[in-house]
């Protein structure tokens, strides 16, 4: 049986790199945790085809597009016994283009929803669109305030490691 990949501690590394820097190199990934260029390659694509890496893509704030406000919205609507209502419903909340992250929630919310809007009355046409989108629906919605950070992941390092990540070169 082999080790989880992220037991390895070149792997952790390398995804602490990715994770701070997406567009690094090949060969400056291999440069700054000395070893050789194949080692990096053979890493990565076996880091994106374990799952482990899911994705590179440029962090964009949302004030930066006209779109300051950001809500979290949570939802509640009917459940039935049809798994494509639910899908229909989850697909149609996906082309939302200002509904960024969605998560199935336990508890008596069905779903987490983020968005963003260009004022408080976007927010508010968004809600609506929501609440449309199926039978019952019901929202409750935060307005953030201010955001004092976003991590791009989870810390590859177990937590006692994590401040010894930082000491390194």
């Amino acid at each position: 049986m082999s080790k989880p990949l992220m037991s390895d501690e070149l792997n952790r590394r390398l995804v602490a790199l990715l994770q701070e820097e997406g567009r690094i190199s090949h060969a400056e990934l291999a440069e700054r945790l000395s070893v050789s260029r194949p080692t990096i390659i053979e890493r990565v694509k076996r880091l994106e085809a374990e799952g482990v890496i899911s994705g590179y893509g440029a962090r964009v704030s949302p004030a930066a597009v006209l779109k300051p406000n950001v809500a979290f919205v949570s939802v509640r609507h009917r459940h039935g016994d049809d798994d494509a209502l639910e899908a229909t419903f989850l697909q149609a909340l996906q082309e939302e283009p200002d509904v960024i992250e969605a998560y199935s929630m336990a508890g008596e919310d069905c779903l987490l929803l983020k968005l963003v809007a260009d004022t408080p009355l976007g927010i508010h046409e968004r809600l609506k669109r929501i609440r449309s989108l199926g039978e019952q629906v019901s929202t409750r919605t935060a307005i953030v305030l201010q955001t004092h950070f976003v991590k791009v992941g989870p810390s590859p390092f177990p937590p006692d490691l994590s401040t010894a990540r930082k000491s390194r070169p």
